[in-house]
């Protein structure tokens, strides 16, 4: 099989490509807060546009309310 050789500036483009690429799949897959004032102590975040995930709000607890 002969190998394939590849050029310095086709060599460059790919990688650049592939980096450009790598980048846009990061902004689009980066956990993004949902805001929603239904949800009431429930805090949302939305990643790959497809899965959104909730967690409880705990309040932290206080001196005061423990007396």
């Amino acid at each position: 099989m002969a190998g394939t050789q590849w050029s310095s500036k086709r060599r460059a483009l790919v990688i650049a490509t592939f980096t450009l690429a790598f980048a846009a799949f990061l902004r689009v897959a980066a956990p993004k807060v949902v805001s929603v004032a239904e949800l009431g102590d429930w805090q949302c975040s939305q990643s790959l546009l497809l899965l959104t995930t909730c967690t409880q709000i705990r309040q932290p607890v206080t001196a005061t309310a423990l007396r």
